[in-house]
């Protein structure tokens, strides 16, 4: 495909083709871990051949950490970490859907207050731990437990802020560490804001993200 199409188009076809079906109710089922390391094998794969991403030998596939950040696309694990946030920090605005609201406890009748924490459902299987209403909460008091590092996204005013500051987030957490090779803190929420806590120096990223031409 990328020998019939302009290089400029790349990101736009991912998005459309790749992106679109990744994404697509990923907060319901995305959150089963050995599902999502399937998922970004199939992912990276896509990236390569779309970008034309080089082997380096006859045996190592091409690198795509820097295509990732360049082109603003996040892991499939950060899409279900940023999806899973956005949507529960949108119940915690608007209170709605009112059913799942009340479950959660974030209607506004017993909520935690403190440091914009909220109820934390408690389940001892772990079947019961991959689903939107376990995670969703977790991930989101993960931050607020964090306000160093996620202050800014859990006090943001509406959604379009925290939109922006939470993907800014995600694609800095994506690029943490080496330049070339994965490592657990570039997927895992938890352990990247650890990591920040035993090492607070976040190295500058060398990646140049591409500038969005106007129309």
């Amino acid at each position: 495909m990328r020998k019939v199409i302009p290089k400029k188009l790349s990101a736009t076809i991912y998005n459309a083709i790749v992106n679109s079906q990744l994404s697509y109710a990923i907060p319901v089922w995305g959150g089963n871990e050995s599902d999502l390391n399937k998922l970004f094998v199939l992912q990276k794969r896509a990236l390569r051949n779309l970008f034309g991403v080089k082997k380096v030998s006859n045996f190592i596939k091409g690198h795509t950490k820097k295509v990732f950040y360049e082109n603003k696309i996040l892991t499939v694990h950060n899409i279900f970490n940023y999806a899973t946030i956005l949507n529960y920090s949108k119940m915690i605005f608007s209170k709605e859907p009112r059913y799942l609201s009340t479950l959660l406890h974030v209607d506004g009748s017993e909520s935690e207050s403190r440091n914009n924490r909220t109820y934390q459902p408690l389940f001892s299987l772990k079947h019961y731990k991959i689903n939107f209403c376990y995670r969703a909460p977790y991930l989101w008091n993960t931050m607020c437990h964090n306000s160093k590092n996620c202050g800014e996204i859990v006090s943001a005013k509406n959604i379009d802020c925290l939109k922006n500051r939470l993907k800014r987030f995600l694609l800095q957490m994506q690029a943490y560490g080496d330049e070339v090779e994965w490592i657990p803190a570039n997927k895992s929420l938890q352990t990247y804001l650890t990591m920040l806590k035993s090492d607070p120096y976040i190295p500058s990223v060398k990646f140049k993200v591409k500038q969005e031409t106007k129309v």
